[in-house]
C-alpha cells in the first residue's frame, strides 16, 4: 500500500462495470441536448458544468440501450469521475465480451496468429475521445453533449454502421476544472470581465499542467486516466480534443511535425498520419477551411495524456487544436490581424483551404469539434479490424524485439536511498499496466550479486516501448542536423540557431526520483514472479531508550516528523555523523525526544509511513526543530508551480496557508510565518499581477512594491524566504543582494537546455542538503545560475548587511545526464542554490525548479530542509 497516500487520505480508483438490461425506448423519447440545457452546445454565451454533464448522460444512457455511463474513480475536489460507452445495442449487451478482446490483442494473450485474427474480426475497435482536460478550452467538452446525442438516436446508414463497429467511450479529463470554468464564465458574461481568466487554478493542484503528468500520474485524475486506458479498457484509438490552433488557422491536425520520440511502433505513427489525413479530407468535404498540419505540436514528450505515453501502449493517440476566441465569446477577424505570412492566403502541402477571417463563433468551435470526432469514427469503423489487429501485433513485435536485443529492462536493487519512493514509483507503472516483477531467489547479474526480492521490469512485454522511455536516458535530436526530416522546400535550408522543442527533452524517471537501476544490456533468464503491488516498508520501532533516531533520506522522514509534532512529540536534527549500537547515522538524521510521545503513537507512525525507528541512547550535537509556520504565495494570475508545491506539501504533512496578495501587503508577516515560499513565477508578475480592467476589482494589482518592502522586513526580522527559479530575481532585483544571474541576456545559440537533467553538486555539510548525495541532479529549463558580485561583498561573500554561501553548483565536467544542452561551459562551476544571510533572517535562492511538475522526487528533500531551516 502506498504510505503516502495513507497518510493523506486514499483515493479509491474503481472501475466497476455494471450490466442493465434496457427496454428499447423510441428515438423521440431521448431528449434532446437543447432540451436539457435550455440552449443548444455551441450557443454563444453558454457553457455547462460537468454536473450537467452527468446528469444529461445519465439521461442519455436511462433512454437509450446504445450507451453506459460507469464510475471512473474520485477527482482532486471530490467529484465522482464518469465515462459514457456508447455503441450499438447488441454490443452494449456483450460489453465484457468485446473488452476481453480488446484486451486480449492488446497483450497478445494468443496461441497463434490465426486466433487474433479471428479475435480482431470478431471484435469493435475501442475509440477514446478526451475532452476537457484543459478546461478553459471549452469546445471539446461542449461538442460531446451533442456527440453523444447524435449517436444515440441517429437511424441513417453511416451512424449504424458506425455502432456496428466501434465502441466509443467519451470522457472528461478534468471535471473540476469544468465546473469552474463555466461557474466563472457565466457569472461574468455581459460584463466588462466576460473573457476574463480564471483566478484559480482550474486543476486545484496542476491548471494546464494537468496535461504534464501522464508518465508520473500525481494527479487523481491522472490515476484515473491511466487505469481506464492501461488496464481497463486498452483502447484501440484515443482521441484528446484541445484549443487553440496555430493563428490564424481554424484547427490543427495531424500530422506532426519533427522529431518523433523513437519509443513508439511504427504502426502507430503511420496510424497517425492516415487519421490525421482523413480527418482533414473530412473537412474539406464540409467546406470547413483553416485546417493546419506538421507544426507546432512535436510528438517527443511523454507527459501529455496523449502523445507517447499512451503510444508506448500500442494506442494510436490522435490530437486535435481548435480556434476558439474565449470561452464561448465570439470575435471578428480581419486579414489585417493575421500574421504577416497568413495575410496573402497562400495555401500549402499542410495548409490547404486557408481561412479568410470573419466571425468566429463558439459554434464554429464545437462544429469543428464534431467534424474531427465524426471523422475518427468513420475512419476507426472502417479499419476496425486492423486497428484490433495491429493491437496485437504491435504487441507482439515489442515482445519479440525486446526478446533478442537491448534494453532486456531494468533491474531496480532492494538497497535504495528512499524506499517508499521506490515503491512509489513501481506502483505507478503497474497501474498503468507495466509487468514488474520480483526475484524468487538470489541471483548474479554481470558480476553484481542481488538479493530475492529485486526488482526486474522487463521490456519484453506488451508495453515494453513504455518501459524503455520511461527508464532510459533521453537523446534528444539536434534536427539542424536532419533538414531531410522535416524540410519540405525543393532545396535543404540550413539553419544556425537550435530549434526549441514543445515541451521537455528530459525525463528518465529513475533519475528523477533517486533511484539506482541497472540497464539489462544481456538476457536475464530466472525464475521471478509477477506484482500484483509494490511491497511498501513496513516501519517498525526497534529497541528502546531516552532517543528514537531515524534516517533523513527518505521523502516520508518529514512525513513522520510532522506527525510526530502533530502528537506533541518533540524533534531534534543531529548536527554530526554518530552511531546507535552497529548502525550509523550522517548529519541531518532525525532524533525523537522519547519522552515526549507514547510507544504506542510511534509505532502507529511507523506503520503509517514505512520510516524505521532505532530506540536507544546518544551524545551528539543536535538541533531542536519547532513546526514552521508556513505560507505560500498563491497569486490572482494563477500560478501552476504554486499548485504542484501545494500538492507536496499535502501529500508530506505540512501544514500551510495560503498566502494572498492582499495579506502581503497588510504587513506584519514575521508576527504571523516563519517561513514563506514564493512559486516559480516572474517578479513582474508578482509585483503587478493582472492589469486593472483585465479582471473583476478583487482580482487585479499584485503585492506592489509595498508588498515587496513587507517580504523585506520579514526576512529582515528573521524569516525565511525560499524563491523557486523565477521568483528568484525578485530578492535581485528589489533586495539588491549581491547576486546576478549570467545567463539573463545569453542567447538561445549559445545556452540551451530546454527541460533537461543535469549534473549537480551538493555541498552536504549543508542543511538544505541534508539527506541528499554529493553527487546529484537539478531539471534545468529556464533556470536561473547565479554568480556572486564581488565588488559587493568581501572575498568571502559577505558584507555588513549579508552573506551568500553557495549550497550547490554545476560540476566541472559533462553536465548532461538526460535530453539536450547547448553550451554548457557556460554554467560549470556556477552556483545554482544560493543561501542568502539578509538581516535576521534568510533569502534561499533556488535557480532550478526544485520539484518539476511534482516529477523530481530526489530533491524534495530541497524544499522540505529549508522548511525547517532557521
Amino acid at each position: 500500500m502506498n504510505r503516502m497516500i495513507k497518510i493523506v487520505g486514499a483515493i479509491c480508483v474503481c472501475f466497476v462495470i455494471v450490466f442493465v438490461v434496457h427496454i428499447p425506448v423510441g428515438i423521440s423519447q431521448v431528449t434532446a441536448p437543447e432540451e436539457f440545457l435550455g440552449y443548444s452546445p455551441g450557443d454563444d454565451f453558454q457553457l455547462a458544468p460537468y454536473e450537467q454533464w452527468v446528469e444529461y448522460f445519465d439521461l442519455l444512457a436511462s433512454q437509450s440501450g446504445r450507451m453506459q455511463l460507469f464510475d471512473m474513480g474520485i477527482t482532486s475536489e471530490g467529484r465522482q469521475m464518469k465515462y459514457a460507452v456508447i455503441s450499438s445495442e447488441n454490443t452494449i449487451e456483450n460489453l465484457e465480451r468485446y473488452r476481453n478482446i480488446t484486451k486480449i490483442l492488446s497483450l497478445a494473450q494468443v496461441d497463434s496468429d490465426a486466433e487474433a485474427v479471428s479475435l480482431a474480426r470478431e471484435g469493435k475497435a475501442v475509440v477514446l475521445i478526451e475532452g476537457g482536460m484543459h478546461s478553459s478550452e471549452t469546445s471539446p467538452a461542449m461538442h460531446q453533449f451533442q456527440l453523444a446525442y447524435d449517436l444515440v438516436t441517429g437511424t441513417d446508414e453511416w451512424t449504424t454502421y458506425i455502432l456496428d463497429n466501434i465502441i466509443l467511450l467519451l470522457v472528461i479529463a478534468n471535471p473540476d476544472g469544468m465546473t469552474l470554468i463555466a461557474d466563472w464564465y457565466m457569472s461574468n458574461v455581459g460584463t466588462p470581465y466576460e473573457i476574463s481568466s480564471l483566478p484559480v487554478l482550474y486543476n486545484k493542484y496542476a491548471g494546464h499542467d494537468d496535461n504534464r503528468d501522464s508518465f508520473i500520474a500525481n494527479l487523481a485524475e491522472t490515476q484515473n486516466m491511466n487505469r481506464l486506458t492501461g488496464m481497463v479498457w486498452y483502447p484501440e484509438l484515443f482521441f484528446s480534443q484541445h484549443e487553440s490552433a496555430p493563428f490564424p488557422a481554424r484547427i490543427w491536425v495531424p500530422p506532426n511535425p519533427e522529431p518523433v520520440n523513437p519509443n513508439m511502433h511504427p504502426i502507430i505513427v503511420r496510424w497517425k498520419n492516415l487519421i490525421g489525413s482523413a480527418m482533414g479530407q473530412g473537412f474539406e468535404a464540409q467546406d470547413k477551411k483553416g485546417v493546419i498540419s506538421r507544426t507546432a505540436f512535436d510528438l517527443w514528450y511523454p507527459g501529455y495524456s496523449d502523445g507517447p505515453s499512451v503510444e508506448g501502449h500500442n494506442i494510436a493517440s490522435i490530437l486535435t487544436e481548435t480556434a476558439n476566441f474565449r470561452y464561448a465569446t465570439p470575435h471578428f477577424y480581419s486579414v489585417n490581424d493575421f500574421p504577416a505570412a497568413y495575410r496573402d492566403l497562400t495555401l500549402g502541402t499542410f495548409y490547404t483551404s486557408p481561412w479568410e477571417g470573419g466571425w468566429w463563433r463558439f459554434r464554429d468551435a464545437v462544429e469543428y469539434n464534431l467534424t474531427a470526432s465524426k471523422s475518427v469514427l468513420d475512419v476507426s469503423a472502417k479499419y476496425r479490424y486492423e486497428l484490433l489487429y495491429y493491437k496485437y501485433k504491435m504487441a507482439k513485435d515489442v515482445i519479440n524485439k525486446f526478446s533478442s536485443e537491448p534494453p532486456y529492462g531494468w533491474i531496480i536493487p532492494a538497497d535504495q536511498h528512499d524506499p517508499n519512493t521506490t515503491a512509489l514509483m513501481l506502483e505507478r507503472l503497474i497501474n498503468y499496466g507495466i509487468d514488474v516483477y520480483t526475484a524468487d531467489g538470489g541471483f548474479n547479474y554481470n558480476g553484481i550479486d542481488y538479493p530475492q526480492g529485486t526488482y526486474i521490469i522487463p521490456t519484453s512485454q506488451p508495453f515494453g516501448m513504455y518501459v524503455k522511455n520511461i527508464l532510459e536516458k533521453q537523446a534528444y535530436p539536434d534536427l539542424r542536423n536532419y533538414p531531410h526530416l522535416w524540410q519540405g522546400v525543393s532545396r535543404t535550408v540550413r539553419f544556425e540557431r537550435p530549434m526549441a522543442p514543445y515541451d521537455g527533452v528530459g525525463w528518465t524517471l529513475p533519475v528523477q526520483m533517486g533511484i539506482k537501476t541497472h540497464e539489462m544490456s544481456t538476457r536475464l533468464d530466472i525464475s521471478k514472479s509477477l506484482l500484483s503491488e509494490p511491497e511498501y516498508p513496513s516501519g517498525s520501532v526497534t529497541g528502546r531508550g531516552s532517543h528514537y533516531v531515524f534516517s533523513g533520506t527518505e521523502n516520508n522522514s518529514f512525513t513522520a516528523v510532522n506527525m510526530i509534532q502533530e502528537a506533541g512529540g518533540e524533534v531534534s536534527r543531529a548536527l554530526a555523523d554518530f552511531s546507535m549500537g552497529n548502525v550509523n547515522f550522517a548529519n541531518g538524521s532525525f532524533i525523537v525526544n522519547g519522552g515526549s510521545i507514547s510507544g504506542d503513537e510511534l509505532g502507529d507512525i511507523a506503520s503509517s509511513t514505512g520510516i524505521n525507528f532505532e530506540g536507544g541512547r546518544i551524545n551528539v550535537s543536535q538541533k531542536s526543530l519547532k513546526q514552521p509556520r508556513i505560507a505560500l504565495y498563491k497569486s490572482w494570475a494563477a500560478n501552476m508551480d504554486a499548485g504542484w508545491i501545494s500538492l507536496i506539501l499535502e501529500r508530506y504533512g505540512f501544514p500551510y496557508r495560503s498566502l494572498t496578495d492582499a495579506d502581503v501587503k497588510a504587513g506584519n508577516l514575521h508576527n504571523n510565518f516563519d517561513v514563506i515560499i514564493l512559486p516559480d513565477q516572474s517578479s513582474s508578475s508578482i509585483v503587478n499581477g493582472h492589469r486593472k480592467g483585465t479582471m473583476p476589482p478583487d482580482y487585479v494589482g499584485g503585492i506592489t512594491l509595498n508588498g515587496v518592502e513587507n517580504l523585506r522586513k520579514f526576512v529582515e526580522n528573521g524569516g525565511v524566504l525560499i524563491c523557486n527559479k523565477a521568483s528568484t530575481d525578485l530578492p535581485i532585483t528589489y533586495f539588491n543582494i549581491p547576486v546576478k544571474n549570467i545567463l539573463q541576456s545569453v542567447p538561445s545559440d549559445s545556452f540551451s537546455s530546454p527541460g533537461s537533467l543535469l549534473r549537480m553538486k551538493y555541498d552536504t555539510s549543508h542543511p538544505l542538503t541534508y539527506g541528499l548525495h554529493e553527487d546529484g541532479m537539478a531539471y534545468f529549463s529556464g533556470g536561473r545560475v547565479f554568480e556572486i558580485v564581488t565588488d559587493s561583498v568581501n572575498t568571502d561573500g559577505e558584507n555588513d548587511n549579508y552573506s551568500v554561501q553557495i549550497v550547490a553548483s554545476y560540476p566541472d565536467e559533462s553536465l548532461l545526464i538526460s535530453g539536450w544542452l547547448i553550451g554548457e561551459d557556460k554554467i560549470r562551476k556556477k552556483a545554482a542554490i544560493l543561501d542568502v544571510t539578509y538581516g535576521e533572517g534568510t533569502i534561499i535562492q533556488f535557480g532550478f525548479n526544485f520539484h518539476n511538475r511534482m516529477q523530481s522526487y530526489a530533491n524534495f528533500k530541497l524544499l522540505f530542509n529549508a522548511l525547517y531551516y532557521e
